[in-house]
């Protein structure tokens, strides 16, 4: 039986794609990629994405069980309409649609965008789009924020002092991990976890340097999970504060 390693270059190899390629359009770094089909990395978080980019399915790329061509669905046809719908109305050149983008209705019409919990947020990060329907409140729509743009209430206090808890933070989804900068304010969701966290980002000079760190400099854990183990849901963008 194939192995995982084995089935990824099989698919790669298919759309004549270079592992940069591939990383690139899936968010992760190129080494972590390469451990993957090295064999290195048995499983990998980024399964989800892997398969889209690969134009595979998740069973036959994890397990090596069905076809190794995805189909699409009537519902992935209906939400790749939305996607097109969505470009359109959206895009420009503050907010380019990075390669794979899922994207979701969010705005109400009403000049208001959705505060989503945070384990919403960490959902949107696995391609699975998030409306008003997943909103817990509401904030105001500031000019600078796209259509598929939505708001996080703060947790905890290690963004402290910019950003205290129970402030609202807008996030702008159409960002993809190339446009981002040193020092850039990000959501992430990393790992197995659940919900999404809120961090600085630092860059190095090679993508293995890139870290998360708090804003508190009083917050026991100043350098954090590596970038390559992190899924972007977005960049913060700014935040309203309610009195």
């Amino acid at each position: 039986m194939s192995t995982l390693a084995e089935r990824v270059k099989l698919a790669r190899d298919r759309l004549n794609l270079s592992q940069q390629d591939v990383a690139d359009a899936t968010g992760m770094s190129q080494p972590s990629y390469y451990k993957i089909e090295k064999g290195l990395t048995k499983r990998t978080t980024y399964i989800n994405e892997l398969a889209k980019v690969l134009e595979t399915n998740v069973d036959w790329l994890m397990y090596g069980e069905g076809e190794n061509t995805s189909k699409p669905s009537h519902d992935d046809l209906m939400q790749k309409i939305k996607d097109i719908e969505g470009r359109s109305g959206s895009g420009g050149e503050n907010h380019p649609v990075p390669d794979g983008t899922t994207n979701a209705r969010m705005s109400s019409g009403s000049g208001m965008v959705p505060i989503l919990s945070w384990v919403a947020a960490g959902s949107w990060s696995n391609v699975e789009p998030v409306t008003f329907e997943d909103a817990i409140g509401e904030a105001p729509k500031p000019p600078n924020l796209s259509k598929l743009g939505f708001a996080l209430r703060v947790q905890g206090q290690s963004m402290l002092p910019e950003f205290k808890p129970g402030e609202v933070i807008y996030v702008e989804p159409q960002t993809g991990f190339l446009a981002l900068k040193d020092s850039d304010l990000v959501i992430v969701q990393c790992n197995d976890d659940k919900e999404a966290t809120f961090k600085q980002l630092v860059l190095g000079e090679t993508s293995d340097d890139m870290y998360l760190r708090p804003l508190n400099p009083n917050w026991p854990e100043q350098r954090m999970v590596p970038m390559g183990e992190c899924s972007l849901v977005g960049k913060v963008v700014g935040k309203y504060v309610e009195y």
